[in-house]
């Protein structure tokens, strides 16, 4: 199955989020959702991330996705931006049409058609009022699907014809249907249940991986939905998880420091931190999100 984690960055991240390998500069790439930075890092440099990129962006920023214009799409509170490749946005591609003012933006990644699919969750009430959007690099959005609590933790199959798409309120991941069509998605059923899963990446033969927050865990699934492996994480609150380096068989799993008491802290000192798994699986590489017009179009 692999071996131990072992600790790839030692921080203090509020929350990890998004990561996702790069390889256009061969870096792993993440953001802190609460403090609004996005990190670039070598695997080489220093676990302390004293050589790391890192670019502060407005708070909230949930996510950031390769882009075709060699920077990226960016998830923020209630919008999509483009960045720079140096991280500087560029411009606002889309307004995010929330309910109301308590919901933000949280995971997003770019689909096999090269559209950016935005989760959402109610960060005050906490209500299943929060939606999925897909977000054209055309600038046009669509409401997928309401009714989330947290939306989270998305995957395609390799023939782009399944979604995979996780509401850790509910605990389960669900599956549907997907088309490079407007509407896109069909009806959702659950797939992986009983979990607090939270991100979520799928290698090739076809097994699961997700994070589960709150347990200090991932957990392996196998291609028809059963456990297969539990994997301990010496953190509590893991969220994001990401294949990535050349070959694609390390899995990297964010976890959290946010409501986290002082004694919890203390006892998993590492929360916040970024831990790295060799595996005997192999992942896929991030979509790209674009082409994307030019001002001028």
């Amino acid at each position: 199955m692999g071996t131990e984690p072992r600790l790839f960055r030692r921080l203090d991240a509020i929350l990890v989020e998004s990561i996702f390998w790069d390889d256009r500069t061969d870096e792993l790439v993440w953001v802190d959702i609460t403090r609004g930075t996005m990190h670039r890092a070598r695997l080489d440099d220093p676990e302390d991330g004293s050589r790391d990129t890192v670019v502060r962006l407005p708070a909230p920023v949930s996510a950031v996705q390769p882009a075709a214009s060699g920077g990226f799409v960016a998830a923020l509170k209630d919008r999509v931006v483009v960045l720079d490749a140096d991280g500087t946005i560029r411009r606002t591609v889309a307004v995010l049409p929330h309910a109301h003012a308590g919901i933000r933006s949280n995971e997003a990644k770019v689909d096999p058609f090269g559209r950016f699919v935005v989760g959402a969750m109610n960060v005050t009430t906490g209500e299943p009022d929060a939606g999925l959007y897909l977000v054209e690099p055309t600038g046009s959005v669509r409401v997928l699907r309401g009714g989330f609590g947290v939306a989270n933790g998305f995957e395609w199959s390799d023939d782009a014809q399944t979604m995979y798409v996780t509401d850790t309120a509910t605990r389960t991941v669900y599956r549907g249907a997907y088309s490079p069509g407007p509407e896109a998605l069909g009806e959702l059923t659950p797939f992986l249940i009983g979990e607090d899963s939270d991100g979520l990446a799928l290698d090739t033969d076809g097994r699961f991986w997700n994070g589960v927050y709150g347990a200090g865990q991932v957990v392996r699934w196998s291609p028809d939905g059963g456990v297969e492996a539990r994997i301990p994480i010496p953190a509590p609150q893991v969220t994001s998880v990401a294949f990535g380096g050349r070959a694609r068989n390390l899995l990297f799993v964010g976890t959290a420091r946010e409501q986290l008491t002082e004694q919890q802290l203390v006892a998993a000192p590492l929360s916040g931190s970024i831990f790295v798994i060799d595996t005997d699986a192999q992942g896929r590489p991030a979509h790209t999100f674009g082409p994307i017009p030019s001002d001028g179009e």
